[in-house]
């Protein structure tokens, strides 16, 4: 907080996106979207970060994790990972999360051993097709790549130290 000052706050409620977990952590740059990020920690205390979390809220985000941004296609996804991976069914807890990177460049940690976590999303619900928890689909499906959802949301998890 004491390299961004007013530009940092502390919010309860940050949400998580699955199961409606909510946490207390740390947001840098509150007033500008497409800044924004939010920073979880291990604990109440606040001592160690455990990741961070970018979203939608501005639709688009000057933030870039591995080459994907809020806002990239399946398909500039699927070029980074260097092939396609599977999405959870959408329109429930996970929806819209990447269950594998199938052996993709994504797969890997990324350096310093972080791992990243992907979640797909488009405003209005999904084709029936493409809905539900046990729905599993693959990155190149004709059906998900015409019904084109982008990413909503980048996680960022620390390894444990």
């Amino acid at each position: 907080m004491l390299r961004y000052g007013e530009e940092a706050i502390i919010q309860d409620g940050l949400y998580t996106g699955v199961e409606d977990i909510t946490y207390k952590g740390l947001v840098l740059l509150p007033r500008a979207p497409e800044w924004r990020i939010e920073v979880s920690f291990t604990d109440e205390t606040m001592n160690r970060a455990a990741g961070l979390t970018l979203h939608d809220t501005a639709k688009t985000s000057h933030w870039n994790v591995a080459g994907l941004t809020v806002g990239s296609s399946l398909a500039e996804v699927e070029k980074v990972n260097g092939k396609p991976f599977l999405v959870n069914g959408f329109d429930s807890d996970a929806g819209g999360f990447v269950r594998n990177w199938n052996g993709g460049t994504l797969s890997r940690p990324l350096p310093g051993g972080c791992r990243v976590t992907v979640r797909f999303g488009r405003d209005g619900s999904a084709p029936y097709e493409l809905a539900g928890e046990e729905v599993k689909i693959t990155s190149d499906n004709a059906k998900l790549v015409k019904w084109g959802p982008v990413i909503a949301q980048i996680g960022v998890s620390f390894p444990e130290r």
